[in-house]
């Protein structure tokens, strides 16, 4: 049977411009994602922002990122938020992330395996140097990033071919090129500048699970 996107709408009358928010997600949501949302959303609707959220709920990741594209598309609206369903965010991120005026503009985070870096690049391919989460007050451009927290210009992705998102098999690594990066390097073509506010990426978190056991008693 054909999943359909799970559409939940929140729109208001806005000066600002219309406000797409795409989260892929499996059967359920974390209560601290869900909590997040309501906060973010609820944010938005006091400083006008005419805010839509989708959810496309399946199994298969390239699958839900083209259609809440689609949908964005579809819609009219004049940016897109991608939210990943494992993150949580301060309730500003999408004011603070419009406030930039980019193209592209987004938040690095901690990924949730060993050795914990950032996921955001510099160069795509160079996986063993991610952005320091050092560097804390500015705008840096980058090439590559995971799509946990992204802020995109809906005009683009009408310049873009499709597919949006696929993997790709990187023979200089030897492992696929995941769709984030994908998208990343079709923006990167299209002469658009991704950028990370290094600021805002300090206060995301990255939901994981972890195992108790003995080992961890006082």
């Amino acid at each position: 049977m054909k999943k359909q996107s799970v559409f939940a709408s929140s729109s208001w009358s806005s000066k600002k411009g219309k406000l797409a928010v795409l989260i892929p997600c499996r059967d359920t949501l974390h209560s601290a994602h869900a909590l997040a949302l309501a906060e973010l959303v609820k944010f938005n609707t006091m400083n006008d922002i005419d805010t839509h959220v989708f959810m496309d709920a399946s199994t298969i990741l390239l699958t839900q990122r083209e259609r809440l594209a689609t949908e964005a598309v579809n819609l009219g609206a004049d940016y897109m938020l991608w939210l990943d369903s494992d993150m949580v965010f301060p309730a500003t991120t999408a004011v603070r992330l419009l406030k930039h005026d980019e193209p592209v503009v987004a938040c690095n985070y901690v990924r949730r395996q060993k050795p914990y870096k950032g996921v955001a690049y510099e160069t795509i391919g160079d996986w063993q140097n991610p952005l320091s989460f050092d560097v804390k007050d500015e705008l840096v451009p980058i090439e590559g990033i995971g799509m946990g927290c992204v802020l995109m210009k809906t005009s683009i992705f009408k310049e873009l071919s499709k597919p949006w998102f696929d993997f790709q098999w990187s023979p200089a690594s030897n492992d696929f090129l995941g769709e984030d990066m994908y998208l990343c390097q079709k923006i990167n073509a299209a002469g658009y500048t991704i950028k990370v506010d290094t600021a805002l990426s300090q206060e995301m978190h990255h939901l994981g699970t972890y195992a108790f056991n003995v080992d961890l008693l006082d």
